[in-house]
Formats: structure tokens, sequence, C-alpha cells
């Protein structure tokens, strides 16, 4: 279900980050959030699932994902976070049942965003190939002119996206916001410790491209 709030959108300008799973949102741009947060833009966080294979009890899970997710938010400075609900690695099965396509386009037209960011193509996990797929077509299908980036999860390096454009945020200041972000899934702390050199060596290789000490590296989609 999408969580309803009345918030004052009018006069913010505001960011949507789609993702699969909760935590992706922080380990693919959690520290640019920090950024634009400082900027004085909102950020939402739309994710498609609760992650709820993640342990063996779903329901007893699912509750400890969400408070994680929304006490990591709020230390990056994120405005919200929406739940779409979907089934956790079965993602594409209930895209059209659920009409999720309809839902995405409804929160581009509310928020109004600046910038769009979701899973990159190549990423390698069929969950994140699918939200990936549902956010670029519908926007397509929106003909809004906004343009859209591409985070890592999986990949360290990124050879199939080479070609495409890049944007870089410098995180200098806050890398570590997003490391104690991080740090708040201890439901998922088997995952982090596999994540947390790669998120480490990432921002630094990013911020030599840059000629700053840590950047978060985005490939222009749309």
């Amino acid at each position: 279900m999408i969580k309803q709030e009345i918030i004052d959108i009018n006069n913010k300008e505001n960011i949507l980050i789609f993702c699969a799973h909760p935590d992706d949102e922080i380990l693919g741009c959690g520290s640019s959030t920090a950024v634009f947060s400082d900027e004085g833009k909102d950020v939402i966080s739309v994710i498609f699932s609760y992650g709820e294979l993640s342990h063996l009890k779903e329901e007893i899970i699912k509750k400890k994902r969400i408070r994680e997710s929304e006490k990591a938010s709020k230390m990056i400075g994120s405005k919200e976070i929406i739940f779409l609900g979907l089934p956790d690695s079965k993602i594409a099965s209930r895209i059209e049942e659920l009409n999720i396509k309809e839902k995405i386009k409804e929160l581009i037209k509310q928020y109004k965003p600046i910038k769009i960011f979701t899973h990159n193509p190549s990423d390698p996990l069929p969950d994140h190939k699918t939200v990936n797929e549902i956010v670029t077509n519908t926007i397509k299908e929106l003909k809004m002119d906004i343009p859209l980036y591409g985070f890592d999860i999986w990949n360290l390096y990124n050879l199939k996206e080479r070609e495409r454009p890049l944007y870089y945020v410098d995180i200098s200041k806050t890398f570590w916001t997003k490391i104690r972000a991080l740090s708040i899934f201890k439901s998922q702390l088997h995952i982090m410790l596999y994540f947390l050199p790669i998120v480490f060596l990432r921002a630094k290789m990013a911020g030599r491209k840059n000629h700053c000490k840590y950047a978060e590296r985005f490939y222009k989609l749309i």
C-alpha cells in the first residue's frame, strides 16, 4: 500500500528514488540523498518490496526492515518512504496485477521530481532489473523531461554502462553518514559486511574521477 501523507510539495525541489528492497536506497545513493537534503531538496524513496525473504519469519523481518529503513532514511535526511508491497524476489510477477505502472505515474505527477534515481539495467539481481525496466518504461510513456539516473548495488565496476553519460555527486562531507545509516540494518548484518568494502571502493574511485575525496557515480539512463 502507498502510504498517504499530506505534505507541501509545491515549493520544493523533489527527487524520487525507486528501488527494489529496503537498504537499496542507502547503498545506491545514500550519501547523495544527504547532500540533496542539505541543499534543501526533498528526497522520497519508493521501495517495491519489504525484502522479507532475508529471514525465515517473513512477517517479523518485514516489520523490522521497515523500521530500519525509516530510521536510516531519517539519518540521511530523506523526506519520506513509500512501500509498494510487492513480493520479494518476485516483483515481476505482480507488476500488472497491482497496477504498479499507474502508481508510479501518479507519484511522478504528484511530486514533479527534478531528478529520478533507480537501479542500473546491468544490475545482476532480477528484482533490480525489473524495477529499472518498469521505471524507465513509465517515464518514457509519460513523455516528461525528467532525467533518470542509474546506481549500482552489486557492481563494483560497470562495463556495460560505460558508454552512458556520467553524473557525479561530491559526497566527501556525507560519506560517513551513509556508513552510519547502513549500520542501522542489523537484520542484514551479513550482507552489509559484504557490501561495506564495495561501498568504500566505489566512493573512493568515483572521488578520484570527480577530483574529490568521495563521490557517488550515476549513469544517465534518460
